[in-house]
């Protein structure tokens, strides 16, 4: 989702109880070890500790902003749709909305438990969206409801594979293959995630084929207050050359409910 993106990227987070963080990291906490890691069950076993670290993140505090989709099909043509996004926790789940003039897409997670996606179309009534069925582009651009919710953190292969730097930062390299029974538009998921923010840094998204289909990255960043923040981020389908960039309007949104 276009708001956990954020909060997994520099914005303050905590995670909940329960959650543990990969032994790799917590063994080298000054984050200095760059390895390949060959052991099968050693994969395992930090792919699962990632990827459920990163699914407790919650915000500090219940956020709220605007911004711009900008989207740029493969034959050129440009559209620009205005968003509204809204995150917040009630009880043990996360809630995350996205608003625009056709519509309004509610992610509700809570761990261990199947993401509910709810769509209410404009003047009419709000439907509920499988899980498998939420392979769907949200609002025309290039990120899909699943996209949105991070449904890949929450598939049944999870590995983590190697640490090397992205961007100048120390990352672990998470690999996400989806269960025969939840494939749906990806085939696996490959995610850099910074050890120091925990934030996705890059994502390689491939087809049914084993193809690269897309590459989510953020783009650039505002600092406020002393605070470094996402103001752009971009999702590219390399098969049909179209982007979607999503850009916060970080001096006007805001923080509070």
């Amino acid at each position: 989702m276009i708001m956990r993106f954020i909060v997994i990227l520099f914005i303050q987070v905590f995670a909940l109880g329960g959650a543990e963080k990969p032994g790799h990291i917590i063994k080298d906490p000054q984050a200095k070890k760059i390895i390949v890691i060959r052991d099968e069950l050693l994969q395992k076993k930090y792919g699962a500790q990632l990827a459920a670290y990163m699914q407790a993140l919650r915000p500090a505090e219940a956020i709220n902003g605007k911004g711009q989709m900008r989207i740029r099909s493969g034959s050129g043509r440009r559209e620009t749709v205005a968003v509204q996004f809204k995150s917040f926790a009630v009880g043990v789940a996360m809630v995350n909305q996205y608003i625009t003039s056709r519509g309004t897409l509610t992610i509700n997670q809570q761990m261990g438990q199947a993401t509910q996606y709810r769509w209410q179309e404009s003047g009419k009534k709000e439907v509920l969206i499988k899980v498998t069925d939420a392979n769907i582009s949200f609002a025309g651009s290039d990120f899909l409801m699943v996209d949105l919710g991070l449904e890949m953190l929450r598939w049944p292969n999870q590995n983590m594979v190697e640490r090397k730097l992205r961007r100048g930062e120390l990352c672990s390299v998470l690999v996400s293959r989806p269960g025969k029974e939840a494939q749906g538009a990806y085939s696996k998921v490959i995610s850099w995630v910074d050890e120091d923010s925990m934030g996705i840094v890059r994502a390689e998204l491939y087809d049914s084929k084993n193809k690269l289909f897309k590459i989510f990255e953020p783009k650039s960043f505002k600092k406020i207050n002393g605070q470094w923040h996402l103001k752009e981020m971009e999702m590219r389908n390399e098969q049909l050359n179209s982007r979607t960039s999503i850009v916060f309007d970080l001096d006007k949104s805001s923080n509070s409910n």
